[in-house]
């Protein structure tokens, strides 16, 4: 009776398996493979339609620009897109200005949050006395949502605020950093503030995963806080900080601060991700909408990332080999 069963699931399927010298398919694989798959159907259709379908079509537009005549609009094949890009990046145009903020915001994420955000994780991963309510501190700002912390960032700094008291003090006129050339640095001091809760939980969580009994021995050679973390502690998790550093890189073009929050775009303080944001979708009224402009745009970002960051990770992986 149960090998009819599984012969009514099975089908005439296997004799073609038998054939091939494949095992039967029983039901309860069957029933596996169909479990697998109805998991991996979601995931695998996320991918086809907002990745897939999305670059493939930005890709299209990159090439297309609108002309009209009397018949009306029409998508022509054109490379004018890409002269408007070299324009930008050439003369002192709005990408110009977007791609040294861009470059601004990395170089500070990579040469002041990063090491940063090593020594923090080191000193918690030590336990120093108050380091759980210092981690708490920490970590805090990641929990809050980001509109609340924007304008909790920009009380500190209007009318009425310690800022205007501090220039008062000083004997400065006050004005408002957000709205003058400034705004930029303001912009920066926040990315640094509120940006190493997230490397503080990768960096902590490879620390943690280091065998105490190499620690041991390096305090009976006689190793002091900063030998232990440069000659043990950095080329045991050098792996987690390669893979920050290609991650991070891969994004380079994509760093970023809360323009739209705090200036929208104003006063130089524009980056290449908010000029995309902005072509895409037209939200911001300075910036009229263009979404074959900023496909153009994308895709010269891809093309001048994507070999960079294959390079880094050999070069990274080079390193962590040796």
């Amino acid at each position: 009776m149960e090998e009819k069963t599984v012969s009514k699931y099975v089908g005439s399927g296997q004799s073609s398996r038998k054939k091939h010298g494949l095992p039967k398919l029983t039901a309860a694989k069957k029933k596996e493979y169909l479990f697998v798959a109805s998991i991996l159907a979601i995931p695998i259709l996320f991918f086809l339609v907002f990745w897939l379908y999305v670059n493939l079509d930005s890709l299209v537009l990159a090439f297309q620009r609108e002309e009209y005549d009397a018949s009306g609009m029409q998508l022509v094949f054109t490379l004018e897109n890409f002269v408007m890009v070299f324009e930008g990046f050439v003369t002192n145009g709005d990408l110009l200005i977007a791609l040294r903020n861009t470059l601004l915001f990395y170089g500070v994420a990579l040469v002041v949050v990063l090491p940063v955000s090593i020594l923090m994780s080191y000193f918690v991963y030590k336990k120093i006395p108050g380091h759980k309510l210092f981690r708490t501190v920490t970590y805090l700002p990641n929990i809050i949502c980001s509109s609340a912390l924007v304008v909790l960032f920009q009380y500190t700094f209007r009318s009425g605020s310690p800022y205007e008291a501090l220039m008062n003090a000083l004997g400065k006129p006050y004005e408002y950093p957000l709205v003058t050339d400034s705004a930029i640095v303001l912009l920066l001091v926040y990315n640094v503030i509120f940006g190493f809760g997230a490397n503080m939980v990768v960096l902590g969580g490879a620390m943690n995963s280091i065998s105490g009994e190499v620690l041991e021995a390096g305090e009976i050679d006689g190793c002091n806080w900063f030998q232990e973390l440069v000659h043990l502690i950095l080329p045991m998790i050098w792996p987690t900080i390669s893979t920050i550093l290609v991650l991070s890189f891969a994004g380079i073009l994509s760093s970023t601060g809360p323009i739209l929050a705090m200036t929208g775009g104003e006063y130089n303080t524009s980056t290449l991700s908010f000029l995309l944001y902005a072509y895409a979708t037209g939200a911001v009224k300075t910036i009229s909408q263009d979404i074959y402009y900023a496909s153009a745009v994308g895709l010269v970002m891809t093309l001048i990332t994507f070999p960079i960051v294959l390079l880094l990770r050999k070069f990274l992986n080079r390193r962590e080999e040796a």
